[in-house]
């Protein structure tokens, strides 16, 4: 009999072990919510991306090639030999000079498969620069960034550091004409910009492209004339939710220390009441990407928003050239009453 009873109580052990396991966890059923990450944060800055009409147009070997050359630059090689099965070296090294990175050089040559470079800089004060511009850009590419960011809190927190800390330079009138190389190659415009916190449409351009391009978001930098001024102007498109849309950063600069949107997410029609025309895309890009048009009307909800911060979560406080104050909510693309 107590040979039974102990067997029983064995038997009742086991099953209410088996049952406990089987159950989840108290804490299991408050857990938080574990976003996934589409966009997650950079830790350290891809000197080689480029626009998506330069990707597509390469090869994985052109790829190869390109960031090889660009390691070269920077590690302030002499010279580097690339693969004969490469994309033309020119090409590579007209990619190269879109870069923030190419002012470090002061002359680049061809020959063959080999190419040679002088170094505008010494070591010290180029590796100082490089250094800066990694560490600034880092910083804007991942301004307030949270895991459960989609594709617009990127972009919206993005816009955000480089309107916000960056002011016009009234005082420079130079290069503002249409032709000039500013409007195609940084030059050294992006290291100025970081460092002065200040410069003219295209250091916003400049520095805004390549903290999108870090977070993995196709956009071009594109360049046109503002026919009420007379002057060249630069500005940015960027892909969102599968379609195009103009934003100007250095027009949507901070206003008493709170950016705009008042330029954010303007289709190409927006764009000509503003007076800008811009250069044929196929004239400066890759033709065979196609057309880059900018037709969707769904950011017309926020125009008119003289002033924008971020909250938390998906919402943004927002305020209209009528001093009234809202909500907006990336996530469900809406305006809310506070």
């Amino acid at each position: 009999m107590k040979r039974s009873l102990t067997a029983v109580l064995i038997a009742v052990c086991l099953l209410l072990s088996a049952c406990s396991a089987a159950a989840p966890a108290k804490e299991d059923a408050t857990a938080p919510t574990e976003y996934t990450v589409l966009y997650p944060t950079v830790s350290e800055i891809d000197h080689c991306v480029l626009e998506p009409d330069d990707r597509a147009r390469m090869t994985e070997k052109d790829m190869i090639a390109y960031r090889a050359l660009m390691g070269a630059m920077l590690d302030r090689d002499d010279s580097v030999t690339l693969r004969p099965d490469t994309a033309d070296v020119d090409f590579l090294l007209d990619l190269l000079r879109e870069s923030p990175y190419y002012y470090f050089l002061s002359d680049a040559s061809v020959s063959g498969d080999t190419v040679h470079f002088a170094y505008a800089y010494p070591a010290s004060e180029q590796n100082e620069m490089l250094s800066f511009i990694d560490e600034q850009m880092l910083r804007i590419s991942n301004n307030l960034a949270s895991p459960g960011d989609n594709t617009l809190d990127v972009i919206l927190k993005i816009y955000l550091a480089v309107t916000h800390e960056m002011t016009y330079d009234k005082e420079r009138t130079d290069n503002k004409l249409l032709g000039s190389p500013l409007f195609i190659y940084p030059a050294d415009e992006i290291y100025k910009a970081l460092r002065d916190k200040k410069s003219l449409c295209y250091g916003f351009a400049y520095v805004m492209r390549f903290a999108l391009l870090q977070r993995g978001i196709d956009c071009f930098c594109v360049y046109g004339l503002c026919t009420a001024h007379g002057d060249g102007h630069e500005w940015i498109v960027f892909r969102y939710d599968g379609e195009w849309f103009n934003c100007d950063p250095a027009w949507d600069r901070a206003n008493a220390y709170l950016s705009k949107l008042i330029h954010f997410g303007k289709t190409d029609r927006e764009r000509e009441v503003d007076t800008l025309v811009p250069e044929d895309f196929s004239s400066y890009h890759d033709a065979s990407f196609g057309p880059v048009t900018c037709t969707d009307t769904r950011f017309q909800l926020i125009r008119g928003i003289n002033k924008y911060s971020y909250i938390s979560g998906h919402r943004y406080s927002v305020t209209d050239i009528h001093n009234r104050q809202y909500i907006f909510d990336s996530e469900s693309f809406s305006i809310i009453d506070q």
